[in-house]
Parts: C-alpha cells; structure tokens; sequence
C-alpha cells in the first residue's frame, strides 16, 4: 500500500470533496488488498491502547454527561455507534431555565471575540530575541508572513473551530482541534463532540496522544481515504449503492515511537523515522487487511485547550464544573416556581360526590350545574397561592443566575453593559477598572496562548512554507528565532494602561518644559530619550510598521538634513561676507557727481545731458 508520508506529497483526505467522490471508480478489491507487513502489529497496538484510554476516560466521560444535560446538551455524544437513526430527538428536556446555556455562550464568544477575533489583529509575528536588530528586509518579511497567515486563517474555518471550541473547554474544560492540510483552503480544522475523543499527556504533561472514534457513512469513508486504500467491507457496500449505511472509524495520532515486538521482528515502523508524528484510521474492532490511512507528520497536528489542569491529567476542568450545583438548583426552582404560578391560576378542585357523574368544567365562560341542596355544593380551591412565598422563590432564582453568570464571567464580558454606580471619569479609570475584572482570567490566558494558540498557528506557518506560500527569509532572519505575541483581552488591557499613562507622561513634559523655558531654566525633556519613547508608544498601539521609518532610513534622513543645514549656513555665512561690497555698491550708485552718479562716471558713463 502506498503510504501517504513522502516529502512534500499530500494525502488523500487533503483533497477530498464532492468532485473527488464523483471521480471514484469502482476498482477490483481482491487486486488492491495487500495487508502490510507492519499492520497486524500497528492494529493490535491502536485497538489495546484504544480501550485503555477508554477505562482511564471513564469517569470524565460520566461528568461530562452531568454538564452537557445542564449546560451545551448538543456538544456531547453518550455513545458513538453507527447508524443512530434517533440523533435527531429533542436534547435538552432537562433545560427549563436557559439562564446556564445564555451564560455559557456570553462567556464562549467574550473568549473568542477577545482571544481570536477575526475583526482585528490578535497576534504578532516576531523575533524570540529582542537584542537583535532587524534591518529593513526582516521588518519587511515579517509583516508580509504575518498578514499573509491572516489571510489563510480568515479564508479557512480556523475562526469557526475556535469558535465551537472555546464552547467546549468553558462547559467540558478541555476544547481538542486537529488541524490538516487541506488543497482548496490551505488548512482545515476538525473539533470532535465531547465524548468522541480520547487524550494522553507525556512526561511533560503535555497532550502528545490524541485518538478519537466517529461514525462516518461510505460515502464519507471512500470520499476521506479513497476507494484504491478502503477495505473490502467498504468496496462491497460501495458498490451495492450502500452509501448512507455507518461504520465506527476509529482514528490515532500519537508520537512516532517503534512498534512493539513481534515472533519474527524485533521492531518495525508504519510510519519513517523522519516524521514526529503519525496518524491512522482503521474500522473499530474490526482487523481489515490494511488501514483506511496512515500519514506522517513532522509537526505535532493537533491542539488541545484546557482551561485548568489537575497534575498529570489529560483533561482539564471549566468553570462549568463549578456552576453545576447552581445549574441543578435553577432547574427545579424554576420548575417549582411555575408550578407555584399554576396553582395560582389553575389551583386544584374540590367538588361534592354528587357531582361525580355530573358535568363540570372550570373554564372560563362555561356552566356547571350544581345542586344547592346541602351546605357545600359545587367546586371550590384545594390549594391558596401566597404570593409572600412565590417573591422568595423568585428572588432566590435571580440569586442563582447571578452565581452562574459570575462562575462564567458575564460580568467581565458584559462589563460595559452592566456598570453600576458612578461612570469612569476618564479613559485610564476605565482601563484600570477593565485590567482589575480581566486578573481572574489571566492564567486561562497564559495557558491558552501556550497550549493552543502558538502550536496551531506555528502549524499554519509550516503548511504555508511547505506549500510554497511564503516569500524566501532573507540571510537576517535564517539564524534568529521566531515567535508570536498575543493582543488579548489582557494584553490589550495591560498596554492601555501603559499607553495613556505615556500619553499624560507627553502632556507633563510638554507643559514642563515650556515653563521651563519661559523661567531660563534647562529643558527637562532632556532627561527622555524622545525617539525611543515614540517607538514604545507606537508599539503599544499596534501602529503600523509599514508606516514608520526604519532606523537606516531616519540616519539618511538625518544625513539629508545634515547637509541641507551645512549648506544653508554656507551660503548665509558668504553672504555675511559680501555683504560690505554690497553696501558700497549700492553706496556709489547713489552718490551724485554733476548729473550722474560717481558709480557711473567710473564705470565711464561721464555726465550725462539733463
């Protein structure tokens, strides 16, 4: 079988659309079917490692199914079997009080609108060393590189996955998203339901094992590997027109270790050794001839986010985990409280046995008849509605919301919206009081600039070099680490800080040496190093580097300059010097001799008629 890992080549999947299904021949599947060597070994590996990150997952797997009922019912799938004809019932018959779920999205797209917006630039491409000074050929290639990894990630659906998967880390804590190359958009991104997929961390605790189990039909199983590299159960309902029937494929991306040991081997490789990575697809439980796919990778392909990580755990945990008392409680408040207001409105009825074959109706406009033979005929209420007690159990439900809301950070996302009391007097109170709610989010932060947004874009960035779409480095850079900085929330925060209190820095310095002057003092301003603290300030600001002089450029400027001056003190200087001959002149011209002047009987003009 040809595998999908030479240099520079691309894998099926890479290019699988609905043109490449419909170019599917039907092939001879006895004539393709050759079983690799290494894959009984690889097989029995990925199926016995399968079911023991199974055992491990266990116990999440039953939490995640408590925050899903109450939270984001749609993101968790309590068991992947092929052809669940029942995936379309309602899944949220626990929610009666969506107050969870509104909170949930606030605090999922606040985190995505201040992390990754695709509305403004989010991060930075540049050097891990700042001793290092850039010429203008390094500045130029950087922000080309930059704005070009803008461009894929904007024309791909990397904004739409991180979208669904801070959703996912904010209820579950743990947000996977495996990134491919892919033909039309350069990179597409997949983020598996909760419950699809399976983690592992390496001696840095840090997830290096990502399997996940998902139930594709045979269309999607030929379109993903090709009908050439499918099995023959596939070919078979293949070619029956069994297209929309389901399989449980199983998938395994793992670092690129030597497989085990076998009778007649003592190691072997599915994968080359040049490769960090690999990945395999195969039919769970189910020991075909040959996988579905196998593929090399030299980066690691997939990130995970979590939100906090208990030692050694694969998964992490969310602020959701510390809502879902709260989540129960509103439930069956709000249950109760709507029960209360029925009562009220339609209270259960008493009525005298004599009625009971009798017709009765409490209707509004209807008639019942009743005898009025007796003391007490008729219907009367069972149950009197206090509304002293129904004011307690709402103001308890506002209680709840507001715990939940403050467990998933409505308040700092809707901060604006919601201020109380006195307004901010000026720009920085407002930067300051924005600064002091973001500290609480401060580690998620650091983690998901660590975790997840490095390792996915520095993915982008190598696909884009190896698909060509970036300008050569120029000779500055090819010895100089690169990195990428971060404008979130925070940082946008931090900086604002910084920036306004350089701005009334400027202000105090202007007005100070002004006083100065006037007073025949010398001038403070030259205690601050003007140029750099422009350049500190246009940072701060994100302005852009296009638009400011490099240093190369200002020194020729300032040699220009230089020049212009020198020269203009020149000619000033022989002006100064000509300028007694001048006066003479001008002197002669007008001193009068007979009719003409003593300027012109020299010059041999004589005396001219009057």
């Amino acid at each position: 079988m040809p595998l999908d890992t030479q240099p520079g080549g691309s894998a099926h999947y890479e290019r699988m659309s609905p043109s490449l299904l419909a170019s599917e021949p039907p092939v001879d599947a006895p004539s393709y079917h050759r079983s690799p060597e290494w894959w009984p070994a690889l097989y029995q590996h990925v199926e016995k490692r399968f079911a023991s990150l199974r055992t491990w997952r266990w116990s999440w797997w039953r939490h995640w199914g408590l925050l899903a009922e109450f939270f984001l019912p749609r993101r968790w799938i309590w068991l992947v079997v092929p052809n669940r004809m029942w995936r379309g019932n309602p899944l949220n018959d626990q929610i009666i009080d969506s107050n969870p779920l509104q909170a949930v999205r606030v605090c999922a797209s606040g985190l995505w609108t201040g992390l990754t917006s695709p509305s403004r630039p989010w991060f930075k491409l540049g050097i891990a060393l700042n001793s290092v000074e850039l010429d203008a050929a390094a500045k130029a290639w950087l922000e080309d590189t930059e704005m070009r990894l803008y461009t894929v990630l904007h024309q791909s659906n990397y904004y739409a996955a991180t979208a669904e998967m801070f959703s996912d880390v904010v209820v579950f804590g743990t947000g996977p998203t495996i990134i491919y190359e892919d033909d039309e958009d350069v990179i597409r991104c997949y983020n598996p339901a909760c419950g699809q997929y399976y983690l592992a961390v390496g001696a840095r605790f840090t997830v290096d094992t990502y399997y996940t189990e998902e139930s594709w039909t045979i269309a999607q199983i030929v379109e993903f590997a090709g009908l050439e590299n499918c099995p023959v159960e596939v070919v078979k309902l293949w070619d029956d027109g069994t297209t929309e029937s389901e399989l449980v494929v199983c998938m395994a991306v793992e670092p690129n270790f030597a497989l085990p040991r076998t009778r007649t081997r003592s190691e072997m490789s599915a994968v080359p050794g040049r490769f960090t990575y690999r990945q395999v697809h195969w039919l769970k439980g189910n020991r075909t001839d040959r996988p579905l796919s196998i593929r090399g990778f030299h980066e690691k392909p997939f990130v995970v986010s979590r939100w906090a990580v208990t030692s050694n755990d694969a998964y992490g945990r969310g602020p959701c985990m510390d809502a879902l008392g709260d989540a129960k409680q509103i439930q069956v408040e709000t249950l109760r409280k709507a029960e209360y207001i029925e009562k009220g409105v339609r209270p259960p009825m008493g009525a005298d046995p004599d009625m009971k074959n009798e017709p009765a109706s409490i209707i509004p406009g209807h008639i019942t008849y009743v005898s009025t033979a007796g003391q007490k005929k008729g219907f009367w209420s069972l149950f009197d509605v206090n509304p002293v007690w129904l004011q307690h159990l709402v103001a308890d439900i506002k209680e709840v919301q507001e715990r939940i809301n403050r467990c998933l950070f409505v308040d700092i996302f809707m901060a604006i919206s919601r201020m109380e009391g006195v307004q901010p007097r000026n720009e920085l109170e407002l930067t300051k009081r924005d600064l002091e709610r973001l500290q609480v989010l401060g580690p998620f932060i650091e983690r998901f600039e660590q975790e997840y947004a490095s390792p996915s874009l520095e993915r982008v960035l190598r696909i884009m070099e190896r698909r060509g779409l970036l300008k050569p480095m120029p000779p500055s850079l090819r010895t100089v680490p690169l990195k990428f900085s971060y404008q979130s929330i925070m940082r946008l925060a931090q900086r604002s800080a910084e920036s306004i209190a350089m701005k009334d820095g400027f202000v105090t310095m202007g007005q100070l040496s002004a006083a100065a002057k006037a007073a025949g003092q010398p001038d403070p301003m030259r205690r601050v190093n003007l140029d750099k603290s422009l350049t500190h300030y246009l940072e701060l600001n994100n302005f852009p580097q296009s638009c400011v002089y490099t240093d190369q450029e200002v020194q020729q400027q300032d040699q220009v300059r230089a020049q212009v001056q020198q020269q203009a003190k020149q000619e000033e200087a022989v002006s100064q010097l000509s300028k007694p001959a001048v006066d003479a002149a001008k002197v002669l011209s007008q001193t009068p001799v007979g009719g003409g002047s003593y300027l012109a009987s020299m010059l041999g003009g004589g005396v001219q008629p009057q």
